[in-house]
């Protein structure tokens, strides 16, 4: 957890995909961890070794093409990758450039550089980088050190490493990982928290999950496809709301009356799924349809059966009012009674005082037993108010 300077906190999850593009793995799943990789992070470190060489290039053109499906859509939200970070080690060069952010800067303006001679595909990726990646840095680090390159043992203790590579590392990692740097995840122009990208992680691999090169339209569909489940979410949350509002209380609801509600709130909930950016395949926007209706017909079941409970608890509460209402006669007659005849029977005796006494004992009686039945509904309609919230 890295606290920004703003005062946000942002969960930083590093992750490592070491082995990528090497001789112990295919070429379609090393493309797939990377299209993995670059689609869930909001920084891709793209390490490479002494020079970017033309199949490091070649590599983007996954992105390239997706990038171009993405921003023809009817509803685009910009540019779709974050920071790209071109991570030179090694580099032999430093003559002509520079180690760090700053000859990285001008030998990646030189590697993308095009000219006539070049076959359309290496120009094209080089060309349209930049428009579909909202950043991109690059930097040049020198040699690890021979105790690192040449040692079985090495273990990555920061003692064995070159002083002039650990003062290089010093310089790039705050850069990336540091407070004034820091920027959330987007997708599809939202901020994603923890949950979502858990959520993410899912529909991803699933649109990866085959023996075939992942296709650009496959991440366009995952992507229209976690569009629809965010926008079916919010239309189902806005049906209970508006059912539980014209549901409250305690009396049984006419079936009418029920199925009026849930006609008015399920066209809002209907509304609201329809509003959602339309991209991808219009088969993933109907499949999430279908599955909205059933979910909005499964809570109108959920509010029949609510309703219908209330026709008990009607009954019990009238007859719990008839109880009060004859605890109330009870104690109204009991006493009157009692007033009259204390009084009564203390002026036979010639005792005034008491009678005078036995009076407003009485009437006392009689206001508490009175505030009793009429404040105990008040009372449970705020108890039951409570338990709803």
């Amino acid at each position: 957890m890295i606290e920004s300077v703003t005062g946000e906190m942002f969960a930083v999850l590093l992750m490592d995909t070491q082995g990528t593009f090497d001789n112990n793995s295919t070429y379609q799943q090393c493309m797939t961890v990377f299209a993995l990789s670059t689609i869930v992070s909001s920084v891709q470190v793209y390490n490479v070794v002494d020079n970017i060489q033309e199949d490091a290039l070649q590599h983007l053109s996954l992105f390239v093409e997706y990038g171009r499906m993405a921003m023809e859509q009817p509803h685009n939200f910009g540019k779709p990758f974050q920071q790209l970070v071109f991570c030179v080690r090694d580099f032999k060069n430093q003559e002509e450039y520079e180690f760090g952010e700053n000859g990285g800067t001008d030998f990646l303006e030189n590697v993308l550089q095009t000219n006539p001679e070049q076959p359309e595909e290496i120009k094209v990726v080089r060309e349209l980088l930049r428009e579909y990646f909202e950043d991109i840095q690059c930097y040049l680090l020198p040699h690890p050190g021979y105790k690192v390159a040449e040692r079985q043992s090495f273990r990555g203790h920061v003692k064995d490493l070159r002083p002039l590579f650990r003062e290089e590392l010093k310089k790039m990692v705050p850069n990336l990982l540091g407070p004034h740097n820091l920027k959330p995840k987007i997708v599809n122009g939202k901020t994603v928290t923890c949950r979502k990208m858990m959520q993410y992680f899912k529909e991803y691999a699933a649109s990866f999950d085959g023996e075939t090169l992942p296709q650009p339209q496959s991440i366009l569909n995952a992507n229209a496809k976690l569009i629809c489940i965010e926008a079916a979410h919010e239309a189902k949350v806005n049906y209970c709301r508006g059912m539980d509002r014209s549901t409250y209380g305690t009396r049984m609801m006419s079936e009418k009356k029920l199925l009026e509600a849930h006609i008015k709130h399920g066209i809002t909930a209907l509304n609201i799924y329809d509003k959602c950016p339309k991209i991808g395949s219009n088969e993933v926007r109907r499949l999430l349809l279908e599955k909205l209706q059933e979910d909005i017909n499964a809570e109108l079941e959920r509010y029949k059966r609510l309703n219908e409970a209330k026709r008990v608890t009607g009954c019990a509460s009238a007859m719990l009012a008839c109880g009060d209402s004859v605890f109330l006669g009870i104690g109204l007659g009991s006493a009157a009674s009692g007033a009259i005849a204390g009084a009564v029977l203390t002026l036979q005796a010639g005792v005034v005082s008491l009678g005078i006494v036995a009076i407003p004992i009485s009437l006392t009686t009689l206001f508490f037993i009175w505030a009793y039945v009429w404040t105990k509904p008040c009372f449970e309609r705020i108890t039951n108010k409570n338990k709803t919230r």
